[in-house]
């Protein structure tokens, strides 16, 4: 009985000795994506100037370019610095992805945010994106009216020709 019972106490030291000793957890853990990732990826992309946060990690920003979806309110929730929220500064201009969640915006430190100061190649990324995609839009459209272009003529000249 004595030997079970030291079996069984060593199983629970060993047991324990591993439960503190396993690997750290860390409460963010980002990669690095690409621009256009992180454009896919966000439901809005914006620079725009922080001019007030509130205490529940919301922040309101003077938009002043949309790259991608729209902000009619400026708000989007930052969550809190320790829970891989991030922390703006007011009066200071970002480059901000967001994602739609909960019915609102949400960013994170693992968006891709950055000053815009040290946004130069991500902006000029985002410019080549969206005029790449405003260039597929308007060749669909160029094509689509060409097609009902050529019906109409075409039937037109049916009817002349009765």
């Amino acid at each position: 009985m004595k030997k079970m019972l030291a079996i069984v106490l060593l199983m629970c030291l060993i047991a324990g000795i591993q439960l503190l000793q396993s690997d750290r957890a860390y409460a963010c853990s980002c990669g690095n994506p690409s621009v256009a990732k992180r454009f896919e990826g966000a439901s809005v992309v914006f620079a725009g100037t922080l001019v007030s946060k509130d205490t529940e990690g919301g922040n309101i920003f003077n938009v002043d370019k949309v790259w991608k979806g729209s902000l009619p309110d400026g708000y989007v929730f930052g969550g809190f610095f320790g829970m891989c929220g991030i922390e703006f500064e007011v009066g200071s201009e970002y480059l901000i992805y967001t994602f739609h969640f909960k019915g609102q915006e949400w960013t994170d430190l693992c968006s891709g945010n950055k000053l815009v100061t040290d946004a130069n190649k991500d902006i000029q990324a985002l410019n080549r994106l969206t005029v790449s995609w405003i260039k597929e839009y308007i060749m669909i459209f160029v094509v689509v009216l060409t097609i009902a272009t050529l019906t109409a003529i075409w039937k037109a000249q049916g009817r002349f020709r009765k």
